[in-house]
């Protein structure tokens, strides 16, 4: 799939697995995805940050399953993560309202993971210009960090879908 080119590896974002799962790629019409997702999160090729994992798992659906086998993929927090979502979150507190409705806020330490490892986003946000609450995308962008869609994560590996 991406064998000619240079390995790519990412950090994806609660929502790209989310909305891919539950709206545009249902694993019943897209098996073939999830296995390629499943197989790079094996190669440890797609990651994500234990914010994002806490996420998925108020999930009530067949994802949070899904997920459980590939858990290897979940990088725990560790200091020089802590450094940079310590800089994200004091300028734009707003990314991690941990007293707002859902405890978990993983915006800030998928930049952190991605910029020190060298990956690129997945995420479904879009860009939102609001600099008081920047996107994942606004966030990427102002640390360095190549950010993609599901989309542009496909043609990145080379995937081709065809009936």
């Amino acid at each position: 799939m991406n064998s000619e080119k240079t390995k790519m590896r990412y950090c994806f974002d609660t929502c790209a697995l989310a909305n891919s799962w539950r709206r545009h790629y249902r694993i019943k019409s897209f098996p073939g995805v999830w296995d390629h997702i499943g197989n790079l999160m094996d190669a440890h090729d797609i990651v994500v940050p234990e914010e994002v994992e806490k996420e998925l798992g108020v999930g009530k659906d067949d994802l949070v399953a899904w997920f459980k086998r590939y858990r290897a993929c979940v990088i725990p927090i560790n200091q020089d993560q802590l450094k940079i979502v310590s800089v994200i979150v004091n300028k734009y507190p707003l990314v991690s309202r941990y007293k707002a409705p859902r405890p978990f806020h993983a915006d800030p330490f998928l930049v952190a993971l991605a910029k020190l490892d060298g990956r690129i986003v997945v995420t479904d946000e879009v860009k939102s210009g609001n600099s008081n609450h920047p996107a994942v995308p606004d966030l990427c962008k102002e640390y360095d960090v190549k950010c993609c869609n599901m989309a542009q994560f496909f043609e990145l590996e080379g995937l081709i879908f065809r009936i």
